[in-house]
């Protein structure tokens, strides 16, 4: 009796024993599957850092860029702003060619009205004239036909009217 107690109670043991086993080899197969779920988020780690990283440099180029694009920016602003001047500057120097060309039509009225009063000028000059030698003339023979000349004074009067034309 106390054999076949002895045999069970190492039956019971033996079974303990491989229950044991079993939870032993169980927990091995977790250990290992926790320790491959370790590696894998270890890995994912890794790549979300590399990723990090990546994505940091990417950032930093992209600031870069936006300075970059911001200073492009300034220096189109400063090169509408110079292109601005350099057009108020061609206006005005348009607006003072086109004063110049209006004072050049101006002179040239004033001279061409200057050489029209010129003309006149002479014009009623020699007429002046004429009725100048015509007045002499007949200042001549009126002096001379009532007595106050004499025939010596001809060559004066003739003289004077001819100075005049």
């Amino acid at each position: 009796l106390l054999g076949n107690w002895l045999r069970g109670l190492c039956n019971l043991l033996r079974l303990l024993g491989n229950w044991l086993r079993r939870l032993c080899n169980l927990l091995r197969l977790l250990g290992n599957w926790l320790r491959l779920l370790g590696n894998l988020l270890k890995l994912l780690g890794n790549w979300l850092r590399g990723l990090c990283n990546l994505l940091r440099l990417l950032g930093n180029w992209l600031r870069r860029l936006c300075n970059l694009l911001r200073l492009l920016g300034n220096w189109l602003r400063r090169l509408r702003n110079l292109l601005r001047l350099l057009d108020n500057w061609l206006r005005l120097l348009g607006n003072l060619l086109r004063l110049l060309d209006n004072l050049l039509r101006l002179r040239n009225y004033l001279l061409r009205l200057l050489n029209h009063l010129l003309r006149l000028l002479n014009r009623l000059i020699f007429i002046l004239l004429l009725i100048l030698q015509l007045v002499s003339q007949f200042l001549y023979l009126f002096l001379y036909t009532q007595g106050f000349l004499g025939p010596q004074f001809s060559f004066c009067f003739l003289q004077f009217s001819l100075k005049f034309l």
